[in-house]
This record gives C-alpha cells, structure tokens and sequence, in this order.
C-alpha cells in the first residue's frame, strides 16, 4: 500500500507540472495579443504608493530608483478603506537585491533580509522613515481581445492548482510561490492618476 501512495502522490505531481506548464503557455500566448487602446481611460480601483518625502538627498536618486522599480501598488475600491491602510512593503527577491547592489552599492544599508510567508528569502527596505503614503486613482487604459475558450481554460487550470490548497502546496514546494490568483493584469493595461482633490478624513 505504501508503495502504491508514493506511486500516485508522483502521478499527482507529474500532472500538476503539466497543467503548470500548459498554464504558462496560455499566459505566453494571451501576452503577445496586442493591447488595444481605450477611447478614454476607465477607472479601476484606488491604489496605495509610497512617496519619497525628502526633497534633497545625497542618495534621492537612489531611493526614487527603488520606489519606481520594486514598490507595488495596493489595489482598493473603497476611498474610505484606503485611508485605513499602508501601500505594500517594498520587498525584492535575491536576484533584484544583487542588481539592486550593482547599480547602487550603499542601498546594502537600507534592506533587512527576512523569510517571506512561503520561507522564501527576500530584501525588504526598512527606511520607511523617508516615506509617506499617497492615494492616487487606478485607471485602465488598454485591454486585450482574448479568446473566450482560452481565458475559460486558463481560469479551469488555475482553480485546479492554485484554489485547492493541497494541490497549490504541492506547486509551492516543487517552483515556490509565483502567481497571485486572481490578478486581472493580463487583460488589460493600467496606469495611475493624482487624486484632483485629495479626501482627508477626520481621523
């Protein structure tokens, strides 16, 4: 019995690699559809940023630099809400950390290494005192024209391996974590906007 567990625990994972790989494809293919322009932008969501408070520094360069490549914005609907939250903290993996370093030897000062949830190694900047929060609007300015069939496999595929969280473990320990499901960011295209008026609630 036991043999025949390991068999099938194997099988399980050989046909997650599969669809793992054919997922990617499908992304592959849906990414090289072209991004057709909308005729006027579309709001989406609220996003969280941060912004770099200090006006004059010997190293502004440096930080605007990693404010502009690794920060992520943190998507919100409600106006409200977004006032109650903080944008996501800037963590880079070990690849970005040592191009990071190449291109900005002193930024070495500026990360603490830590495990992430999945214990993958990661950098995150811990001068969160040179930054503030900014509320800015998400709008979409492009989308794509996807075939109805493969947007409905892709999203069979991803229940399949990323919602049942035994087959979604299994993927973590084989590749690590790499896709957030849910993200909608393969069908279109955003860009970020300054709030005209910028709501501040009574706290």
């Amino acid at each position: 019995m036991r043999i025949d567990r390991k068999i099938n625990i194997k099988a399980k994972e050989k046909e997650l690699i599969r669809l793992d790989r054919e997922l990617a494809k499908i992304r592959d293919e849906i990414s090289t559809l072209p991004l057709i322009e909308l005729k006027k932008p579309i709001f989406h969501s609220y996003g969280l940023v941060w912004n770099l408070k200090l006006q004059s520094s010997k190293y502004r360069d440096a930080y605007l630099y990693i404010i502009d490549t690794y920060s992520k914005i943190k998507r919100v609907k409600n106006l409200k809400k977004s006032h109650q939250m903080e944008p996501e903290p800037i963590a880079l993996h070990k690849g970005e950390y040592r191009l990071l370093l190449a291109k900005y030897p002193d930024s070495i000062r500026w990360f603490l290494k830590r495990k992430n949830k999945i214990n993958v190694t990661e950098y995150v900047f811990n001068k969160v005192d040179i930054l503030e929060k900014k509320i800015v609007k998400v709008m979409i300015t492009h989308r794509r024209d996807i075939d109805p069939n493969l947007e409905s496999r892709k999203r069979e595929i991803e229940e399949i391996i990323y919602i049942n969280r035994d087959n979604s473990g299994k993927l973590d320990n084989l590749f690590g974590n790499r896709y957030e499901y849910g993200s909608e960011s393969y069908k279109i295209k955003l860009k970020t906007m300054d709030l005209i008026h910028p709501i501040h609630l009574d706290s």
